[in-house]
């Protein structure tokens, strides 16, 4: 079985890298979805509230009406913001751990191979996955390898 082909089965290999870029990316997905959740929130809430003084204005509702139907309505989109918020951040959480395995898979790889160059074994070559990063810098080690074997025969 070539190594391209393999099934990855750790998808941590670097998990501190991995982790940290995690935790960088729920950070400014956090940070944007509060700002446009707040503003949602904030804007709907005022349109509703408008639109149930105008209620009350025309006698259609009531004050102690109004204020209950105010607070279920902001509960409710509270609620439901919320749910699909801790969602986005796992979905998120789980594409950056898969995305983050294709640039430390390889990472984790030519540091591999290179130390077991550096044990003497210039026979070893640089083997990524298809669908890994760092394609180039893998053809641009083998290269500089078989270049110095092929000038160590000479």
């Amino acid at each position: 079985m070539a190594l391209s082909d393999e099934i990855r089965r750790h998808y941590l290999i670097d998990y501190r890298f991995q982790l940290r870029m995690a935790i960088r990316i729920l950070l400014l997905l956090l940070f944007t979805s509060v700002v446009i959740g707040w503003t949602i929130y904030y804007e709907i809430g005022n349109t509703a509230e408008q639109h149930l003084q105008s209620l009350v204005q025309q006698g259609a509702l009531s004050i102690p009406q109004l204020k209950g139907v105010h607070d279920a309505l902001r509960s409710s989109i509270l609620h439901n913001v919320s749910i699909r918020f801790l969602m986005l951040l796992f979905i998120a959480f789980v594409f950056t751990i898969f995305a983050t395995h294709r640039i430390a898979g390889p990472i984790y790889r030519i540091e591999k191979t290179l130390n077991q160059i550096c044990c003497g074994n210039v026979k070893a070559r640089v083997r990524l996955r298809k669908r890994d990063e760092f394609q180039s810098l893998a053809s641009s080690i083998n290269r500089l390898l078989d270049r110095y074997e092929s000038h160590e025969k000479e």
